[in-house]
């Protein structure tokens, strides 16, 4: 059962989604939340070409923009801790130094699940999925829960079952976890040319079914790319999260970089629950 959230906080506006989703589940599971706010000195001080006297211009300039972001990060904590206070929802802050996506795979050993904004601005700038949540999916211990901008008013779970290790453990710890409680679990599998992932998708039904889960199956046959066919049935199922591996279908087991993790968190409309 779900007992304990890391929510990542930076300025921008997806950390208030992430705060508002994991609130949403300490009160539905008495869960604990530990905000992380993260001050990036490695960014800052990277070492640059500088001019002839100009190091004492770069020093004094990198304080100042370190005070900066440390006063960021603090605002960023006193609001978090304002939305959990209002919540009624017991939380715990605390701040690491150094390099976000390091300190959030290194905090992620005590915690549940992760819960990451889709873009982050942990960098002083805005990141897409290439940057930090990349990084920490490749490497988390934990679960992620990738967050849009916004959270949808839909209902059930879809699950973009590719028939792979990864989605098959990502789909157990979503149950053991208590995440599919009382909802209807939509199980979608898509078949392709040389990929038939229908058998390992009904099989996958059938182990929610025998723990009294409501299961719909799903199993499409295209010649489109997973990741449009997937965005295609969350367009069309409208649930209020997704489950997925952190590879998706490929007989190749390629990286996230090429992933179609990769494209569906680029666009999913939902929150995104990736294990691996």
């Amino acid at each position: 059962m779900l007992r304990t959230i890391l929510v990542a906080l930076d300025d921008s506006p997806y950390t208030e989604t992430s705060t508002s989703l994991a609130i949403e589940w300490a009160k539905r599971f008495d869960a604990q939340l530990w905000g992380l706010g993260l001050l990036d000195t490695v960014s800052i001080a990277r070492p640059q070409p500088v001019s002839i006297g100009g190091a004492s211009y770069r020093q004094g300039r990198d304080a100042a923009m370190i005070a900066n972001t440390q006063g960021l990060v603090q605002d960023v904590i006193a609001k978090f801790r304002e939305q959990c206070s209002a919540a009624d929802v017991k939380a715990e802050v605390f701040e690491d130094i150094g390099d976000p996506a390091a300190n959030i795979l290194r905090v992620a050993h005590r915690c549940d699940v992760v819960m990451l904004g889709r873009q982050t601005h942990f960098h002083l700038e805005r990141e897409d999925p290439d940057g930090t949540v990349g990084i920490v999916l490749r490497g988390c211990p934990r679960p992620i829960t990738v967050v849009p901008p916004e959270l949808p008013a839909g209902e059930g779970v879809m699950v973009a079952y590719s028939g792979g290790r990864e989605v098959a453990h990502a789909l157990q710890t979503f149950h053991l976890l208590g995440l599919d409680r009382g909802e209807t679990v939509h199980v979608v599998g898509v078949d392709r040319e040389g990929w038939q992932v229908g058998e390992l998708a009904h099989l996958a039904c059938e182990y929610l079914k025998s723990h009294g889960v409501h299961v719909e199956f799903h199993e499409l046959a295209s010649k489109s790319s997973p990741a449009e066919v997937i965005l295609e049935q969350v367009q069309k199922l409208r649930p209020r999260m997704m489950v997925m591996g952190t590879h998706g279908y490929h007989p190749l087991r390629e990286l996230f970089t090429t992933s179609v993790t990769r494209n569906v968190l680029r666009s999913c409309p939902v929150p995104v629950f990736v294990g691996g």
